[in-house]
């Protein structure tokens, strides 16, 4: 295996990386049209990408680079192999010398300056002109580029590997999904279905940084919005956890510890354990109102008690929670195979 420490490292500036350095172009979301070319903008999450769209022929078109956040979530970055369209909060560093695996080892070490820059503090042209970075270099002090090749390549193969083992331990043999349209469904109010509990207040200015998920009402990253020391009231594990302000409706399952804000409420199922594939299930069949509610019309707790949730039924016609749960596996089986047919392609 080989490791950092096989190399010397000196400092490059990103001018020497990169001969083609370039910011995108502002294209204002209300003058987003629907599409399917990826639009990056300064967010941490999703490679960057905020929107798809279709009108691209005033703007700046990249592929194959790395994207850097010079504001918002400023100093992330990411590879990016397609074709999309930079906001003008987005550099575009690029080297036609460079593969995916020279782009995903320098974006490893880019992410570094988050530390260094902040929402105050943005990375100009001027920064990035004058911004250094280390990386490996081979004896003639020159940059090592076939040593940060196999160096990612064999941590690819490590998680490709990892990633068959889980599949071989879960995927099973099962049938094609069942069709939703040959169930008999029938209307049930949430209160009846879940017992429904509160989180707890926790602000920013009292919480310490720990291993607890904190669970706030976004609409990524399974809910957690912060890392805390110190569990409360709210603490609660195999739970869903339905937003009723913030992104309103929003909801996510939660297998691990965690604890809830006030924003957050906890669903318990009434009548049968929890289980993760029918928690799952109802996630999605919970969103299905997200259009009734907006910011100012909170899916607080009174009307998500009386709020109505189409269930599949059994011949009593009481919630069929074994189809539920069925359902839920091989969707997930589904998924599994998808997965391990991209990566042993």
């Amino acid at each position: 295996m080989l490791n950092l420490n096989d190399r010397e490292w000196r400092p490059f500036f990103l001018t020497e990386l990169f001969p083609q350095i370039q910011r995108g172009k502002r294209l204002k979301t209300e003058n987003h049209i629907p599409g399917k070319t990826p639009y990056v903008s300064s967010s941490a999450l999703n490679n960057g990408v905020d929107n798809f769209i279709s009108n691209t022929e005033k703007v700046r078109i990249f592929s194959d680079c790395i994207s850097l956040a010079n504001s918002g979530s400023v100093g992330s970055s990411f590879y990016e192999p397609f074709s999309f369209v930079a906001s003008d909060h987005i550099t575009h560093l690029k080297n036609e010398k460079y593969n995916k695996y020279h782009y995903l080892f320098i974006v490893s070490i880019l992410n570094r300056l988050s530390q260094k820059y902040n929402f105050n503090r943005e990375i100009n042209d001027n920064r990035i002109s004058r911004e250094k970075i280390m990386l490996p270099v081979d004896v003639a002090g020159n940059l090592d580029l076939d040593f940060m090749e196999q160096y990612i390549k064999e941590r690819e193969r490590q998680l490709i590997q990892k990633y068959k083992s889980f599949i071989g331990k879960n995927i099973q043999s099962g049938g094609g999904l069942t069709d939703l349209k040959s169930v008999k469904w029938k209307a049930f109010y949430i209160n009846d279905i879940f017992s429904i509990s509160a989180g707890k207040r926790l602000t920013k200015a009292v919480m310490d940084s720990g291993q607890i998920p904190f669970i706030g009402a976004t609409d990524s990253n399974n809910g957690i919005t912060n890392w805390i020391a110190t569990p409360n009231s709210s603490f609660d594990k195999n739970v869903l956890g339905v937003n009723y302000n913030g992104s309103v409706v929003e909801n996510f399952y939660h297998p691990y510890c965690c604890v809830f804000s006030d924003d957050v409420k906890r669903l318990h199922l009434r009548k049968c354990a929890d289980n993760k594939y029918i928690l799952l299930f109802f996630k999605t069949v919970i969103l299905q109102q997200k259009i009734k509610y907006t910011y100012g019309y909170k899916f607080n707790g009174q009307r998500m008690e009386r709020q109505k949730i189409l269930l599949p039924v059994n011949e009593k016609d009481h919630p069929d929670y074994e189809f539920m749960e069925q359902y839920g596996k091989q969707i997930m089986l589904q998924k599994y195979q998808q997965y391990l047919n991209y990566i042993c392609a």
